[in-house]
């Protein structure tokens, strides 16, 4: 298995308030992980470090512990609630980080069996032969308005309220965090992105760059060039996974 990704501050945005993990273990799981922090421009910038450090922290842990395969969501699960912790009380304890929190995805795996978890509007794909496929449900605004069928997903994608999420890390003392296993093959790829990319890039575009142009490993930054170059409204982070 092979990884890559970076991330950007974007055109607009004077702070880089994403933050991500790429990290290989020598027993050969990996974990990738994308926080877009938010809470002002100390807030944000905190709570995606803590909760990406955190959460890697312990993922580690378990791992040397003796974690199997077995046990992928609980660990996720487990390190989820360890970064909201975190979060929680690091805000509850500096009047300037109040109401600090960041969404958070994550795929986990040992290069043949995988989960994806997620909290927030950021996004983790999947890309096959058969073309994209988004594993995550945004948890925002104007995606349950969608679900609901009170406005389509077109609609959604322009919605003024687009970016309003309804689900954060941090921001209560407990937070439900989305797993979904995957049954990933080789030649298959996951990608994990904050929306700083999937508000300024389409699926077909995104599908393009990861399978169809034959260099994997460019699509991130060339994506986030992408994203640049049609206005970069937003941090931007990429990471991506081949199996």
């Amino acid at each position: 298995m092979k990884c890559w990704g970076n991330s950007d501050t974007g055109v607009v945005r004077g702070e880089n308030q994403d933050a991500y993990i790429l990290r290989q273990f020598e027993n050969g799981w990996a974990l990738l992980l994308v926080c877009d922090g938010m809470g002002g421009a100390r807030g944000g910038k905190t709570a995606s470090f803590t909760a990406s450090q955190v959460f890697a922290q312990t993922v580690e842990q378990k791992l040397a512990e003796g974690a199997g395969a077995d046990q992928m969501a609980d660990l996720v699960t487990a390190a989820a609630q360890a970064a909201n912790q975190a979060v929680y009380q690091a805000a509850g304890l500096d009047g300037s980080l109040a109401g600090m929190g960041t969404t958070l995805v994550c795929l986990l795996t040992d290069g043949q069996s995988a989960v994806v978890g997620n909290i927030g509007d950021s996004r983790a794909y999947l890309a096959t032969e058969e073309g994209l496929r988004q594993v995550t449900h945004d948890h925002s605004l104007v995606a349950e308005m969608a679900r609901r069928g009170e406005i389509s997903w077109r609609e959604a994608n322009s919605h003024p309220n687009k970016n309003v999420i309804t689900r954060a890390l941090g921001v209560d003392s407990d937070v439900a965090c989305d797993v979904f296993p995957l049954k990933v093959k080789p030649g298959q790829y996951v990608l994990l992105c904050s929306d700083g990319l999937t508000n300024e890039v389409s699926d077909p575009e995104l599908y393009y760059e990861i399978f169809q142009s034959q260099a994997p490993e460019r699509a991130c930054d060339t994506l986030i060039d992408i994203a640049n170059q049609r206005g970069g409204r937003d941090n931007i982070t990429v990471l991506l996974a081949a199996f």
